[in-house]
C-alpha cells in the first residue's frame, strides 16, 4: 500500500500555487498517494502518513488557530514546534546570536519609544508574511511613527532595520534546501520601495537563479544552527540579500520556485519519501 501524503493549503488556493502540478506529479512518481486539503477543513489528518504545509496563505489572519492546528496534526512537516518559532521573526535574533550574518535589527516591543533614524529604514512586525505591514521609509520620515504605533497597538514587536539599497539592483536570492541539502535557487526582485508604503502582495517578479558557493555555504550554516536547536527540516528556503546576509529563513509555507529548475520537484518528492522512511525506521517523524 502506498504511503499517504496530504498537502495543506487554504480556501483561496485550492489547487496550490503554480508549482502545484509539478509537485503532485513528482510525489506520484515516487509512489505516494497525495491529496490536497484546506488546513481549516476539519478533516481527520491522522489518516495520512505525513501532512506537508504548502500554501496555507491565510494563516496570519487566523494565527492562534493555525498554531493550534499544527499541534493537532500527528505527522506534520515542518513540525509544529518549528512553525511556532518560524512564524515569529524574533527567531532572527537567535540566528544572529549564533553567528549567522543578518540585517542589523533593533527590536521594539510594545511600549518602546521610536525615533525615525537618520538613514533609509524598514519597519515590519514580528509576525507577518508576504511583506504585510512592512514598509521602507526615507531618512527621518516621521510618518513611520504611526506605522510603529499601529503595530504596537496590535501587541506586536516592531523590527527596525536599515534599508539595504543593494537589493534594488540585485534583488533577493532564495536558496531552496530539501532534506538538508541545497536543491536550487530563485530570484525575487526588491519587495520594498523607499517611501512607497506597504507593497501589494506578490507585487514583485520571480525567476530562477544560480546559487553561488558563498550563498550555499551560508544556507547550510543556517540549517546547521537549526539542527543544533534539535530540528531537522524537510524543506527550507533561505532568503539572502547581497553580502550574502540572511533576511529570512522560510520553513513554514514558502514558495519553492520549482517551475524554474528542472528536477527540483523530483528532489522535493525524494526528500518527502526519505522523510517517511526515517519516520518508519524510527517510529516517529523526524524532528
Amino acid at each position: 500500500m502506498s504511503r499517504r501524503v496530504a498537502l495543506a493549503t487554504c480556501a483561496a488556493w485550492p489547487s496550490l500555487d503554480v508549482d502545484g502540478p509539478l509537485l503532485l506529479a513528482a510525489l506520484a512518481d515516487e509512489g505516494l498517494g497525495v491529496e490536497v486539503h484546506d488546513w481549516r477543513s476539519g478533516i481527520d489528518w491522522s489518516r495520512f502518513d505525513l501532512v506537508v504545509i504548502r500554501t496555507t496563505w491565510d494563516y496570519w489572519d487566523h494565527y492562534e488557530e493555525f498554531l493550534a492546528w499544527t499541534r493537532s496534526v500527528p505527522r506534520l512537516a515542518n513540525p509544529a514546534e518549528v512553525v511556532a518559532w518560524n512564524t515569529d521573526k524574533t527567531y532572527l535574533r537567535r540566528l544572529a546570536e549564533a553567528g549567522i550574518p543578518t540585517i542589523p535589527t533593533t527590536w521594539l516591543p510594545p511600549g518602546s519609544e521610536f525615533t525615525p533614524p537618520d538613514h533609509p529604514f524598514v519597519v515590519k512586525g514580528n509576525i507577518s508574511a508576504g511583506a504585510r505591514d512592512t514598509a521602507a521609509y526615507p531618512a527621518g520620515d516621521v510618518t513611520a511613527v504611526a506605522h510603529v504605533a499601529a503595530l504596537h497597538a496590535a501587541g506586536r514587536t516592531v523590527m527596525l532595520q536599515p534599508y539595504v539599497s543593494a537589493v534594488d539592483a540585485e534583488g533577493e536570492t532564495a536558496v531552496l534546501c530539501f532534506g538538508g541539502a541545497v536543491s536550487h535557487g530563485g530570484y525575487k526582485s526588491a519587495v520594498l520601495t523607499v517611501g512607497a508604503g506597504e507593497p501589494e502582495l506578490g507585487g514583485w517578479s520571480v525567476a530562477g537563479r544560480a546559487v553561488s558557493d558563498a550563498e550555499a555555504e551560508l544556507a547550510l550554516r543556517v540549517l546547521d544552527v537549526v539542527r543544533g536547536w534539535g530540528h531537522e527540516l524537510l524543506y527550507a528556503r533561505v532568503d539572502l540579500l547581497p553580502g550574502p546576509v540572511l533576511i529570512e529563513l522560510e520553513v513554514t509555507e514558502p514558495s519553492l520556485f520549482l517551475s524554474f529548475t528542472p528536477g527540483s520537484a523530483s528532489r522535493f518528492a525524494q526528500a518527502v519519501r526519505a522523510w517517511l522512511g526515517a519516520s518508519t525506521a524510527g517510529s516517529t517523524t523526524p524532528s
